[in-house]
């Protein structure tokens, strides 16, 4: 989920804490339960700082040990721990309850993205997504947007415990649809190697990625249908270079971060552009998220980037600095 969301979870969590009883007579643990909850809704994703060693190890780290099972009780403990000396009193258990739970649904509902997180790690570096879930969900943000107005009329505990039991309700319909959807489609292209489906904001539909053993096939599926829209050959063109690619810090660093990234190169006059493409993210047949080296005619001279690129200004932009530099762009 993005930042606003989770900021916006992190005060819900606070009002739906009004029901235990500690919190709700005591006026100083209330506030130190609130700012808690809104500093463990976005605690994992303190990993931006990340970004102070470059863009590439944001890519490799992101949703790794910070969104891991062995850090959530970690987050709970430092969160709540920083902020007790400022509140005092007794009620620690309690702060660290609600705090720990304003973290555990973050990594939830980032797992029900395409994103989705290394839960596992540091057992498993497997990248877990549940994809039921679009990355800014407004029906969830409208959810919490409703309780927040009738804290004026309502309870606020009891309120939110009503809009957490819809929220959760909303969440398992989405999950059922997703995986029905899946089970249909898996029924239909039996000799597919995998299927990827990215939801949607309307509930019910989805854009689809069905991977085979000679190309991707892209479309969006919804009521049953499914529209293919274009499809992409799995043929690599110089194999050799790609390979290559892939031992670029910058370049690994990108694709540790995805398993839906694919290939193609461009010959330029005075070398190669090889793409390496976040399949998962596309606008028509445009993938913005991506990772692009550029390789000299002579072979002397490499050059990365990666990242996002949202318009062609940009694309041109960097494309420019990528043959015409002989550093990598951050």
């Amino acid at each position: 989920m993005d930042t606003f969301s989770h900021i916006v979870m992190g005060l819900g969590i606070g009002a739906l804490a009004q029901i235990d009883p500690v919190v709700a007579e005591n006026h100083l643990l209330t506030q130190a339960v609130v700012l808690g909850a809104v500093i463990g809704s976005n605690a994992p994703d303190f990993d931006i700082l990340y970004r102070l060693k470059g863009k590439g190890s944001y890519f490799r780290n992101h949703r790794g040990l910070s969104h891991s099972l062995p850090a959530l009780p970690l987050w709970g403990i430092m969160v709540s721990g920083l902020l007790y000396p400022f509140f005092g009193g007794p009620g620690f258990l309690h702060l660290f309850l609600w705090t720990f739970l304003a973290v555990i649904l973050h990594v939830l509902f980032d797992l029900f993205n395409v994103h989705g997180t290394q839960i596992l790690m540091p057992f498993s570096q497997k990248w877990i997504a549940l994809d039921a879930l679009p990355l800014m969900d407004p029906s969830i943000l409208l959810l919490h947007i409703l309780g927040f107005c009738l804290l004026l009329i309502y309870q606020s505990g009891i309120t939110f415990l009503i809009i957490y039991v819809f929220i959760l309700l909303y969440l398992a319909l989405r999950t059922f649809s997703t995986s029905a959807a899946k089970k249909h489609l898996q029924e239909h292209f039996i000799r597919a190697v995998r299927i990827k489906l990215i939801p949607c904001i309307a509930p019910f539909k989805w854009n689809i990625i069905i991977e085979t053993d000679a190309d991707f096939l892209f479309g969006v599926y919804s009521d049953n249908n499914l529209a293919i829209e274009h499809t992409l050959s799995k043929k690599i063109d110089f194999p050799v270079l790609v390979s290559d690619s892939t031992n670029n810090q910058s370049v690994s660093d990108f694709l540790s971060g995805t398993t839906f990234a694919y290939p193609f190169v461009v010959v330029k006059k005075n070398g190669y552009l090889v793409f390496w493409n976040d399949l998962r993210f596309r606008t028509k047949k445009f993938f913005p998220n991506l990772a692009i080296m550029f390789i000299s005619s002579d072979f002397k001279s490499k050059n990365s980037y990666i990242g996002k690129i949202n318009t062609l200004k940009q694309y041109k932009k960097v494309l420019r600095s990528l043959t015409n530099s002989t550093s990598s762009i951050k």
